[in-house]
């Protein structure tokens, strides 16, 4: 019998520490028999509510995807105006201006492919059976005079990336926001490794494992929030749990 199971670790970088500000990412999963999935969030710094902006996204997410057809590849456009719409009412009465976050995530419907969007930046990375890796990310070399796309009531379709394939040839599934994107220089390599090694641990040791991993993070200047989310179908025995 397939199952799919998810662990995942968010934490707060050193300079809101300093600054005495929240974590301004966020992360969820959801498993239910229509299906699985994980987000994360990272608000935008500039916006006084980002950190909100950042649960919502998470929450509005995963009620957004429910009720969607077989597939949820077909119905991309219907997925983002749900999310958008879901994430403002959240939000009310606060200014969705002000609470402006990314929104990366992976889903698999019951039945279908597993579809992974990304609405600014960070990483999405999807481990296929043959160890191979597909990657989602933004493009930084124009970084210094391009704005990261954001949520907000206006943004479309065409503003996200996407990747799909069938459920059978995904293994893994990794979403990560920028403080951790950003300090990889072998993201396929650190996808890989880190799925490898946490894939035979309980929920609980590997969300742990997760979070010691991202508190000890080998990048000591780098003082962004890190959170990170993982996605994983396994086989086990016809009686489980």
């Amino acid at each position: 019998m397939i199952v799919w199971k998810s662990f995942g670790a968010s934490v707060i970088g050193a300079s809101h520490v300093r600054a005495g500000k929240p974590n301004q990412d966020a992360w969820a999963s959801f498993h239910r028999l229509w299906g699985d999935g994980i987000v994360v969030s990272d608000g935008v710094g500039s916006r006084p509510f980002s950190d909100l902006g950042s649960r919502a996204a998470c929450l509005a997410v995963a009620r957004a995807v429910r009720g969607l057809g077989a597939n949820p590849d077909e119905d991309r456009a219907t997925l983002v105006d749900r999310i958008k719409r879901k994430w403002v009412a959240l939000l009310e009465p606060l200014v969705p201006r002000d609470c402006a976050a990314t929104c990366l995530f992976a889903v698999r419907m019951e039945g279908s492919a597993v579809l992974m969007g990304m609405l600014g930046d960070g990483l999405v990375a999807v481990v296929r059976g043959d160890d191979s890796v597909a990657v989602l990310s933004e493009e930084k070399a124009n970084a210094f005079t391009n704005t990261t796309v954001a949520l907000s009531p206006d943004v479309t379709t065409e503003d996200w990336r996407w990747l799909s394939m069938p459920e059978e040839e995904c293994r893994s599934i990794v979403v990560c926001t920028d403080g951790v994107a950003d300090d990889l220089s072998d993201a396929t390599g650190f996808v890989r490794a880190f799925c490898d090694a946490h894939r035979g641990l309980s929920t609980f040791s590997a969300s742990r494992r997760a979070r010691e991993a991202l508190e000890k993070w080998p990048v000591p200047k780098h003082t962004d929030d890190r959170t990170l989310a993982c996605l994983f179908r396994e086989e086990v025995d016809d009686d489980w749990p």
